[in-house]
């Protein structure tokens, strides 16, 4: 009974302990963080208070320059979801959100740099796509 007891004990620490977010597949990315491929986030979260300044595709890495108000934007927190649907053209197409969450009072405009990895957004049988970044007002074209 007792070996059983912390035979189960074990099993539940490692299955607590298994983080599904650390996917194995970029765990080489050069990139900051990784792109969110998830329809319902794109469709209900929205940012408001940003504007994008600058974008440029480095390797798999989409660096994006953010500009919001705030106090030293340290605080901030941006991710980038893809809406989960392709639209068929030539090259095929995705569209993109950044989030923003920013709960900083301050009147200051500050703008941060943030690098995403794109790897998630290819498509089979392909090797280029065209982006649409919201709030970026040109299509972003992403080659691998």
């Amino acid at each position: 009974m007792t070996n059983t007891f912390i035979l189960l004990n074990l099993i539940l620490v490692l299955f607590i302990s298994c983080n599904d977010s650390d996917d194995p597949e970029f765990i080489d990315s050069k990139c900051d963080q990784i792109v969110i491929i998830d329809n319902q986030k794109y469709i209900n979260d929205k940012s408001s208070g940003l504007s994008v300044q600058s974008v440029e595709i480095n390797g798999d890495c989409l660096n994006v320059v953010l500009t919001s108000g705030g106090c030293d934007g340290k605080t901030w927190v941006a991710e980038l979801v893809d809406a989960n649907w392709i639209a068929e053209s030539i090259p095929e197409q995705r569209d993109l959100r950044i989030l923003l969450q920013n709960e900083e009072l301050c009147d200051a405009n500050i703008s941060k740099m943030y690098s995403f990895d794109l790897r998630p957004t290819r498509i089979v049988n392909s090797n280029k796509i065209l982006l649409n970044l919201e709030f970026w007002d040109e299509q972003i074209l992403y080659e691998y």
